[in-house]
C-alpha cells in the first residue's frame, strides 16, 4: 500500500499541485493538519482535498477556521487577510474541515500509528530536531511504542526518542528553511521515506495580489509574499536559519 503524507497546506494549493502532479498514483492519505489558513487559496485547497481519501487531522488553523472569534486582535495585514477567508470561504470546505479528526493512535494498513497536528506539547510552540527528548512525548498521545507522524514545526525531519520515532513530513505550503519546494512523505508497505517537489509559486503570488483587501496593506502583502519567494515562512531567523544551514527542508 502506498500513502501519501503531507501537512500545513496553509491555503497553498499550487504546492499541493506539483505535489499531486509528482504522485499521480497512490492508495489513500494521511493529512496532519493546517489546510488553508492563512493562505489566498482556500478554495482551491478544499477541493483538492476532498478529491482524496484517507485520514485527516484537525490542525489550530482548523480551530481558527472553524472559531472566527479567535482572530479579533490579528495584526491588521493578517486580520485583513483572515476576514477575507472567511468572507470567501465555500460552505462544502467547512464541511470538509468538520470532518477533520482528533489526533490519536490509528491503524493504517494493518500498523499502528500515531497521528498527530504536532501543537499538543504547550510548553514548546514548535517542536524541532534539536530540541531535548521530552519536549516530543505530549505529540505522542499517550502512546510509548508508536510511530508518530506529525506536523506543525514546518520542518521535514525524523528523530528517535528511545524506542519511539517521530516523523515530521514538513510544510506542504510553508517552507520555513529557505526552500521553494513543498514537502511530503511516502508511506509505502509500512515504510517512511521523505520527499520533496520544487514548484513555481507564480499562481500562488498571483492569488495574493488578486485580493482586494490586501490592497490596503501593501507593506504585508509584499512581506507575506516574500515566505514564498525566500522560502523563509516565518523569516530568516533564529532558529530557523540555523536549521537551514545544517540542510533541514
Amino acid at each position: 500500500m502506498k500513502i501519501l503524507v503531507f501537512a500545513d497546506i496553509h491555503g497553498n494549493a499550487t504546492a499541493l499541485k506539483a505535489i499531486l502532479n509528482q504522485e499521480r498514483e497512490f492508495d489513500s492519505v494521511i493529512f496532519l493538519g493546517d489546510a488553508v489558513s492563512p493562505g489566498p487559496q482556500p478554495n482551491e485547497t478544499t477541493e483538492l482535498l476532498s478529491g482524496l481519501k484517507g485520514i485527516f487531522i484537525r490542525g489550530n488553523h482548523e480551530f481558527v477556521m472553524l472559531n472566527p472569534h479567535v482572530t479579533a486582535n490579528w495584526p491588521d495585514g493578517y486580520k485583513a487577510l483572515i476576514d477575507w477567508t472567511f468572507d470567501t470561504f465555500e460552505p462544502r470546505g467547512y464541511q470538509l474541515l468538520r470532518s477533520f479528526k482528533k489526533g490519536g493512535e490509528f491503524e493504517v494498513d494493518r500498523q499502528k500509528l500515531v497521528l498527530a497536528h504536532g501543537d499538543e506539547n504547550e510548553n514548546a510552540r514548535h517542536v524541532l530536531p534539536d530540541m531535548p527528548d521530552e519536549l516530543f512525548k505530549p505529540i505522542a498521545c499517550g502512546s510509548q511504542r508508536s510511530p508518530v507522524l506529525f506536523g506543525h514545526s514546518h520542518i521535514q525531519f525524523r528523530q528517535m526518542v528511545g524506542s519511539q520515532e517521530f516523523i515530521n513530513p514538513g510544510s506542504v505550503g510553508q517552507n520555513r528553511c529557505g526552500h521553494v519546494t513543498a514537502c511530503y512523505g511516502l508511506l509505502i508497505e509500512g515504510v517512511y521515506s521523505h520527499q520533496h517537489v520544487d514548484y513555481d509559486p507564480r499562481p500562488w503570488l498571483d492569488a495574493v495580489d488578486r485580493i482586494e483587501p490586501l490592497k490596503e496593506h501593501l507593506t504585508f502583502r509584499e512581506a507575506f509574499k516574500q515566505q514564498v519567494l525566500t522560502g523563509f515562512s516565518v523569516g530568516q531567523r533564529t532558529p530557523w536559519s540555523e536549521l537551514a544551514k545544517l540542510g533541514y527542508r
